[in-house]
């Protein structure tokens, strides 16, 4: 049965009006945070040590901090290389589900690579991965879930894109992959199983720094407010009333922030991300970012974050060549500016339904028919199927 639309109609013209006047109240908020910022950015030093200090007396804390660039500057595009590589990728997963005849999860990563100035054509690869059972199953003899298997996922990307790298290929080489570098700024997994995650992620990180080898991590439309809270420990830091914003939940994000600040093409300055929680490894990635306005129109900024191994931060022409690399590669898809190479790797990964229906009949296959294996779906499942859900 179809959406009930007249049903949804009643309710439009409500939501349309709080939807705008949320969007002024958070222009108007910016508004505010953006005087807020400039005055913090008057002394950076100051800021830093502000920061630095809150890190140090609080258990958890999740904010921006700067490096040595001034904050209220942005920083244009310069020229590449004759010759460098590019390597992007995106993966796509199944996760377990009871309700299927067989439990069993996958992970498919798309492999982008282009070698700029070799006069070679970008090569593709799909790398598809069915997961141990063992893998699937939980310690309490549960199945993974989402959280799980997409770190799965996204360990299986770095490691993929590391074994693409090799002596031929020309140099500067820059992977790509989507999504914050920090695994765990979000994430529900903790404990034993995050500090393994973590370690991989810095093992494979002081490898690459070792071989010259740079990545960064891409994020479209960012939501995050780093900097924001980095301005509320400013405040806190020196005894300062927060500014009165026009909601309890107003939390102003980075890109509404630095909107005007950025121009296209250009970066803002960089900011290392202050990510403190119990329980985590003292051997981890340090992440460093900055937001680079991707659109061609003074009017119409759009900004994404890029996150990059904080020993890249500290090297200016490194962080140039990114900036650069990552701006140009976006400009393919002028109309939208998203990384083409992204874009590609994402169409290589998606798994398609029917093909999760051919996997499991593989599967079953497999599994001779007087082993007593129960393979059945569940009633709720069935159901589904015959309303074609």
């Amino acid at each position: 049965m179809p959406l009930n639309y007249a049903s949804v109609d009643n309710s439009a013209q409500k939501y349309a009006e709080q939807a705008l006047k949320w969007q002024a109240q958070n222009q108007e908020n910016a508004k505010q945070l953006r005087n807020l910022y400039a005055e913090a950015s008057a002394d950076p030093r100051r800021l830093r040590e502000l920061i630095e200090f809150a890190e140090q007396e609080q258990n958890t804390l999740y904010a921006a901090k700067p490096l040595n660039e001034d904050p209220l500057r942005s920083f244009p595009i310069t020229a590449l290389p004759e010759k460098y590589s590019l390597i992007a990728a995106d993966g796509s997963q199944i996760v377990p589900s009871r309700h299927r005849s067989l439990q069993f999860g996958l992970v498919n990563v798309g492999l982008f690579k282009v070698c700029f100035g070799s006069m070679e054509a970008p090569e593709i690869k799909l790398v598809s991965t069915l997961l141990d059972y063992e893998e699937i199953v939980a310690e309490d003899g549960t199945l993974l879930g989402e959280d799980d298997i997409s770190l799965n996922r996204d360990l299986k990307e770095r490691s993929l894109i590391r074994d693409e790298v090799n002596p031929q290929i020309p140099r500067p080489v820059l992977t790509l992959t989507d999504g914050p570098l920090d695994l765990f700024y979000r994430s529900n997994i903790k404990g034993a199983t995050a500090r393994k995650a973590q370690q991989q992620v810095f093992d494979l990180d002081q490898e690459m720094q070792k071989e010259g080898i740079l990545s960064a991590g891409y994020i479209d439309k960012p939501g995050s407010a780093l900097i924001h809270k980095m301005l509320d420990e400013y405040c806190r830091g020196l005894g300062l009333s927060k500014p009165e914003l026009n909601s309890k939940k107003a939390q102003v994000s980075d890109r509404m922030l630095l909107a005007k600040i950025i121009k296209p093409s250009e970066r803002s300055a960089l900011f290392e991300i202050v990510s403190k929680q119990a329980g985590m490894s003292s051997d981890r990635l340090k992440v460093a970012f900055f937001y680079l306005n991707v659109s061609t129109s003074e009017e119409h900024p759009w900004l994404a974050r890029v996150e990059i191994p904080l020993w890249i931060a500290e090297s200016p022409e490194l962080v140039a060549f990114i900036h650069s690399a990552i701006y140009q590669d976006a400009q393919v898809l002028d109309s939208h500016p998203y990384p083409y190479s992204l874009h590609r790797s994402h169409e290589l990964a998606i798994v398609k339904q029917n093909e999760v229906e051919e996997l499991e009949n593989i599967l079953l296959s497999k599994i001779p028919p007087e082993s007593g294996f129960i393979a059945t779906r569940s009633n709720k499942a069935h159901a589904k199927e015959l309303t074609g859900k």
